[in-house]
């Protein structure tokens, strides 16, 4: 039904073994929702996310009119992993993978999928927000694969990192 999202320079199936990759839709939102709340380090809770807007409904038109892309990493058809981004700012919204897949590629080859899209959309430089506790997971990760700290933290902490082209 999906195929596996490519794009030059990035081959998805090398990075990712065993698992298939492709163009997050509408319809995999309650699912990413649900493996949200089952990562490792920042799991929420539906209902902490509903609290900050992050709904099926309320991502829906947004994904609609391509203002939020993003991809899922599938196994045994299974969502094992998401990440999503902001078209209009170039930020990365969210990357998230379950348990049983990290180490294994899945977090970095959506990213690098994501980026390469956000890239083409015409920014020049992305950004996150990440913890700035260096035993959260989250916080080496990032750095590895070339994000810096901009010197800016948001409100509730997390370091504003970014990543140029």
């Amino acid at each position: 039904m999906y195929s596996v999202v490519t794009f030059p320079g990035v081959d998805a199936a090398e990075m990712i073994t065993g698992v298939k990759c492709r163009a997050a839709v509408a319809a995999d939102l309650p699912a990413c929702i649900g493996v949200r709340g089952r990562t490792r380090d920042n799991p929420l809770s539906a209902e902490h996310l509903a609290s900050l807007g992050v709904t099926p409904e309320g991502w829906s038109p947004l994904m609609e009119r391509q203002q939020i892309q993003g991809f899922v990493a599938e196994s045994a058809s299974e969502i094992v992993g998401f990440c999503f981004g902001d078209q209009r700012s170039g930020e990365v919204l969210v990357l998230a993978v379950l348990p049983d897949v990290e180490g294994e590629g899945v977090g970095r080859g959506l990213l690098s999928l994501l980026t390469e899209i956000l890239f083409c959309c015409g920014h020049h430089e992305l950004w996150l927000a990440a913890s700035h506790h260096p035993d959260v997971r989250a916080h080496g990760f990032y750095r590895r694969l070339g994000w810096t700290w901009r010197g800016e933290t948001d409100a509730i902490g997390d370091q504003i990192l970014s990543l140029g082209r």
